[in-house]
């Protein structure tokens, strides 16, 4: 379960709560602008826990995120226009659908909004980003690095990297890949 918690980090992250709106060219996009697949590594505050896997594919025509935990019998799938999130468990043949996280998605070519500071330009995975300074959803400082194209590639909170891309691709997205599997059975969410 602390993998699927972790997992929600990608897109969710970086839409600041109750914040101000900022003139556009004073943001990052935050949401992809294209499709990728992106190989994260994430890790916990807690150094006794050693550092977890995934991989997020996006499809920027369908608003459609998959995220694969690594070694997990269990992925996501959001759809964003929808506005649901369907958690597959293929060990049990079943899906959970609960509603999306992050609400305040920004739309393709609209920039952020939320107070954001500029930061210095970096190589992540082979990609340039700009670490630009906000609050995540739970208001703590955090330093995110944004692609011109609006890929996540690394989170800081405090001096420790929390999200860090490791490889990223720029291939399109078959729809086949964001497909909720037929005939699971529906197990109700815990806490809708």
């Amino acid at each position: 379960m602390r993998r699927l918690a972790l997992a929600g980090l990608v897109l969710v992250l970086a839409q600041p709560a109750g914040s101000a709106v900022c003139a556009a060219e004073d943001a990052p996009f935050v949401t992809p602008q294209q499709d990728v697949d992106i190989r994260y590594a994430l890790a916990s505050p807690d150094p006794s826990i050693p550092l977890q896997h995934q991989r997020m594919r996006w499809s920027a025509a369908t608003r459609r995120q998959r995220v694969d935990p690594e070694g997990s019998a269990t992925y996501m799938i959001t759809d964003y226009r929808a506005g649901s999130l369907t958690v597959i468990d293929q060990a049990r043949h079943a899906r959970t659908v609960i509603p999306a996280p992050g609400t305040a998605l920004s739309e393709p070519g609209q920039r952020a909004a939320g107070n954001w500071a500029r930061g210095e330009t970096m190589l992540v995975a082979g990609e340039s980003c700009t670490v630009w300074h906000t609050h995540d959803s739970d208001g703590r400082v955090s330093d995110v690095c944004y692609s011109e194209g609006g890929d996540m590639l690394q989170v800081m909170q405090g001096d420790q990297i929390v999200v860090r891309a490791e490889q990223v691709t720029h291939d399109a997205q078959p729809d086949t890949i964001f497909a909720v599997p037929t005939g699971l059975k529906v197990v109700q969410a815990a806490h809708p």
